[in-house]
């Protein structure tokens, strides 16, 4: 059976990824919920409700992620310090027995120690599409407060102008009693003036007639 060739210095643990300082997450939540309490109102209080619950469930998924990445870390870290404890024994002048079980734990361990470091950048992937959803998620939400905002502040702008287009509504609709009580008075008038054209021109065309019969009479005489 041939030695295995023994490496001339130790083999490098594997490196930590490090920490990510990125906080964005809880402030984008923090300064979403400050938005809501300023709203004050019973639609910004469910508001409130329904961020403290997303923001609930998000914290825990990132616990979660949080946990099993520390827990790779801590396997990986384990099996990386197994890994140097066979490599120290396999040092210069260790012999080997026949039935090559070290070397077999040591393939096991290099193996295990590649399966978890895989797994580990897969979490890793897994987190950081996850923490950039939620960055999306929480931005979305801010630009939805802002259009809520602006809809808000048009709504209350529309409601004026409809608030001074009632008015005026109302103003024009007692215009327009007053110029239809002013018709009905003005038509009434006129009908009166017209009677008493009528009653006029018959008495008129009475006397027209008393006198044509009078001056027919004078000239009769005549």
């Amino acid at each position: 059976m041939t030695t295995p060739r023994t490496p001339a210095r130790a083999v490098d643990a594997v490196p930590r990824p490090e920490s990510d300082p990125d906080l964005t997450l809880e402030r984008g939540f923090v300064a979403s919920l400050r938005w809501l309490v300023s709203e004050g109102d019973a639609r910004g209080v469910r508001r409130i409700a329904v961020e403290l619950r997303a923001l609930r469930e998000a914290l825990a998924a990132l616990d979660e992620t949080r946990a099993a990445r520390d827990d790779f870390e801590r396997r990986a870290h384990e099996l990386d310090k197994e890994l140097q404890a066979a490599l120290a024994v396999l040092g210069p002048g260790t012999a080997i027995n026949g039935n090559g079980s070290l070397v077999q734990r040591l393939a096991r361990l290099r193996e295990r120690l590649a399966e978890d470091t895989a797994s580990r950048r897969q979490l890793t992937l897994e987190r950081d599409a996850w923490r950039a959803m939620c960055t999306l998620l929480t931005q979305t939400r801010a630009r939805v407060h802002e259009l809520l905002e602006d809809a808000e502040r048009e709504r209350d702008a529309l409601t004026g102008a409809l608030d001074v287009m009632k008015a005026r509504v109302m103003e024009l609709s007692a215009l327009h009693d007053d110029a239809a009580r002013d018709s009905a008075a003005s038509r009434a008038e006129l009908a009166a003036v017209r009677e008493k054209l009528r009653r006029w021109s018959g008495t008129v065309e009475r006397a027209l007639h008393e006198l044509a019969g009078a001056a027919g009479s004078l000239a009769r005489d005549a």
